[in-house]
């Protein structure tokens, strides 16, 4: 389930900006060469790239995916809204993500909610136990839970998104967030449906609106459907909207013409 991969440290943009240069100079890079040519401590050289990983933003062959590649290019410290989004996005969606990454944010971070450090430790335990058949040790769910929560409210991490707020040391509050610029969705959507669908061209907006595409944005059905009008103006998608069930089809479904929208 990737509970450690982590090591205990949440995620930092500034230290998966030196590996990104270092993909970027030297692609499918070994860990060894980061001790070199970064100033990264010996766990940061395991955990970043890691997180780069999963964030979207490298292969399994330490090179730059083609999101990677804009970021690195265009936003190399990672300040932009809609690349936060992205990290966010790949992060947590289910095809992508640790699995416990997306079942942590999509149970939890619905706007309004509050809850304690301890329930998501009790939530995470309950999880693992019924995924894997097996107990985690206490120590590592408490540390996963303080890595996750502090990735959302640490400022090298992606505290501006607006996600989540920490109301007393332990106790937790999830806000309601602005949501993601329209090409930020536009990629997220055009990757999902490729992972998802594949080639085909029509799907139900129903197949969007829960919890494993709208609900990794905090977005409900109506916020969805107005960032989905906005696409179909753009033109990447159309939208019908006549009888249910209501459609959408894709009609860009490359993933570089959305991120030259976001970067050029």
């Amino acid at each position: 389930m990737g509970l450690t991969f982590h090591r205990t440290f949440s995620l930092s943009r500034s230290s998966i900006a030196k590996i990104l240069q270092v993909a970027y100079n030297k692609p499918g890079f070994k860990n060894s060469d980061l001790a070199k040519l970064t100033d990264l401590g010996t766990i940061y050289q395991e955990a970043m790239p890691r997180y780069a990983k999963r964030a979207g933003l490298l292969d399994e062959q330490n090179r730059l995916t083609l999101f990677g590649r804009y970021v690195a290019e265009f936003d190399p410290q990672m300040e932009k809204n809609s690349t936060q989004w992205l990290l966010h996005y790949h992060l947590t969606a289910p095809h992508r993500s640790t699995a416990f990454w997306h079942h942590l944010v999509t149970e939890w971070f619905i706007p309004g909610n509050t809850f304690t450090a301890e329930q998501l430790v009790e939530d995470l335990t309950r999880f693992l136990h019924n995924n894997t058949g097996k107990s985690p040790a206490p120590d590592s769910v408490r540390s996963t839970i303080t890595i996750f929560t502090g990735t959302y409210l640490k400022s090298d991490g992606l505290k501006r998104l607006g996600l989540l707020e920490e109301t007393e040391r332990g106790t937790y509050s999830v806000l309601q967030v602005t949501p993601p610029p329209v090409w930020a969705l536009g990629y997220a959507l055009a990757e999902y449906w490729q992972a998802h669908y594949g080639e085909r061209l029509t799907i139900n907006l129903d197949d969007l609106t829960g919890k494993n595409f709208a609900g990794l944005f905090i977005l409900g059905e109506n916020g969805l459907t107005e960032l989905l009008i906005e696409l179909k103006r753009e033109g990447l998608i159309d939208l019908y909207r006549i009888a249910h069930p209501y459609q959408v089809v894709l009609l860009q479904p490359g993933l570089e013409s959305a991120l030259e929208r976001i970067y050029k």
